[in-house]
């Protein structure tokens, strides 16, 4: 800073304050020299406190604005890993639900066809039911024939079974099936008397006179019988639908067939009068 000329001088005015009064004039201006300088020093100590502030606040805010960005950006990566999981499950979902639905077109189709085929199957019985009804009432006349003109064996039993094979079949509220399969039932256990041999007791009429014999039944070709006693033998003649005694030579052998049909001794060879076939 420059000072005026008429403040400027040397150690001689100081001599002579007396007379011009430069004295004072000379301290005066030191003084605002001073002043100014100290307003200079005190506005760069204020400007300097008020740029710290700035800057504390300018850095203060790039801080907050950073921790905010760094806070949003977590926030998004989390929903990011958490909608990303979300959609894997819903294409597991998905993918689940596809093949899900391909199995049920699949079991639909398969079902349909299913369908189809027990109508198809239904018409075909109920077909059968209507022409398989007559030929049943057929069937059951040539049982109750055959058991009629059948030799004498187990004869109750038979038509006891052939009586409720009868009822059946008369039966409206008995369905098709089960008429044919008891008809079945009665059949086979015809059919099975001619491949076995057995031995019971009933009472009989030999040589004129009832017996309670023991009657021995060679499958179905023949009935041959014996007193308990052993005594006397006989066989059924069906040309005469009659019991008949025979030889006394007989007896040994029907005693040892009897045992054999009651398995009280093993099966071997035996000789029986078979004779010949008659026919009625």
């Amino acid at each position: 800073m420059e000072i005026p000329g008429s403040l400027q001088g040397s150690g001689d005015v100081y001599g002579k304050q007396e007379k011009s009064g430069g004295y004072v004039l000379k301290q005066w201006g030191w003084s605002m020299v001073g002043t100014v300088f100290a307003v200079f020093l005190l506005g760069g100590v204020v400007n300097g406190n008020s740029l710290t502030e700035e800057v504390k606040s300018s850095v203060k805010q790039a801080v907050d604005i950073r921790q905010d960005t760094q806070k949003t950006q977590e926030r998004w990566f989390q929903e990011k890993e958490t909608l990303t999981a979300e959609y894997m499950a819903l294409e597991q979902e998905h993918q689940r639900l596809w093949e899900q639905q391909q199995q049920l077109v699949k079991a639909q189709f398969l079902g349909e066809t299913t369908v189809d085929q027990l109508n198809l199957a239904l018409r075909d019985m109920e077909e059968i039911s209507t022409g398989l009804d007559p030929f049943l009432k057929t069937l059951l006349l040539k049982i109750e024939t055959l058991v009629a003109n059948d030799p004498p064996m187990l004869k109750q039993e038979r038509e006891n079974r052939v009586a409720k094979l009868r009822t059946i079949i008369e039966a409206t509220d008995i369905p098709v099936s089960e008429k044919f399969r008891k008809t079945m039932e009665t059949l086979f256990i015809e059919a099975d008397y001619g491949n076995t041999i057995e031995v019971y007791q009933e009472k009989i009429q030999l040589a004129d006179e009832p017996v309670l014999a023991d009657i021995f039944r060679l499958g179905r070709l023949s009935l041959f019988c014996k007193t308990p006693d052993g005594n006397v033998t006989g066989v059924f003649a069906p040309a005469t639908a009659s019991w008949q005694t025979l030889p006394a030579s007989f007896n040994q052998e029907i005693a040892r067939a009897v045992e054999m049909g009651s398995k009280r001794r093993a099966v071997d060879f035996l000789t029986l009068p078979l004779g010949r076939v008659v026919t009625k």
